[in-house]
């Protein structure tokens, strides 16, 4: 499948990728940008490979990879952090358009463990972050929030509850960002 002035994507990730997962299955519905590769400090999911496979995407992936490089990189219009945990070479940062899905309503709560610390200081909402990726820690430009209220003093619900709103959220405004 060609897509005409469509932008180029590249991933990067650690964890499962769920929010990778429902990016990609979103864009196979009605292609807004092209997929172009995807790099994990970690292992890629089954599920992502699947959904790779299964539709013929020329995408390369990368896992297990502990220095990101341009060549590992290549070609691209912008590079989409979605939860890699791992501090972006400079060079990297200098080079290439970057932005991080970051799971708190930044400037609050840089760095890990956001909900723990959301939940000892009694935050009335929680949220993510889509920004600009700078040399400093979760700092960049911010592009998008989106927030809703906490309604659980448990973590795991309240991680939960927030995995499902980037699932509804992010990859609009993913597109938003694109055009």
């Amino acid at each position: 499948m060609k897509l005409i002035n469509k932008k180029k994507v590249s991933f990067l990730l650690s964890g499962n990728g769920s929010n990778l997962f429902t990016i990609l299955k979103k864009n196979l519905q009605s292609p807004k940008f092209i997929p172009v590769c995807i790099i994990s400090n970690n292992y890629i999911s089954k599920k992502i490979k699947e959904i790779i496979v299964s539709n013929k995407l020329e995408i390369k992936i990368y896992e297990r990879i502990s220095k990101l490089t341009p060549k590992l990189i290549g070609e691209c219009d912008i590079i989409f952090s979605v939860g890699f945990l791992k501090k972006i070479n400079p060079q990297i940062i200098d080079n290439y358009e970057i932005i991080n899905l970051h799971p708190s309503l930044l400037p609050k709560y840089k760095g890990l463990m956001t909900h723990k610390r959301m939940l000892i200081n009694n935050e009335a909402s929680y949220g993510y972050s889509i920004h600009r990726v700078s040399k400093y820690l979760d700092d960049g430009e911010i592009l998008s929030q989106k927030k809703e209220k906490i309604t659980s003093s448990n973590e795991f619900e309240l991680s939960s509850y927030h995995k499902r709103l980037e699932h509804r959220s992010v990859y609009r405004d993913l597109i938003k960002f694109l055009n």
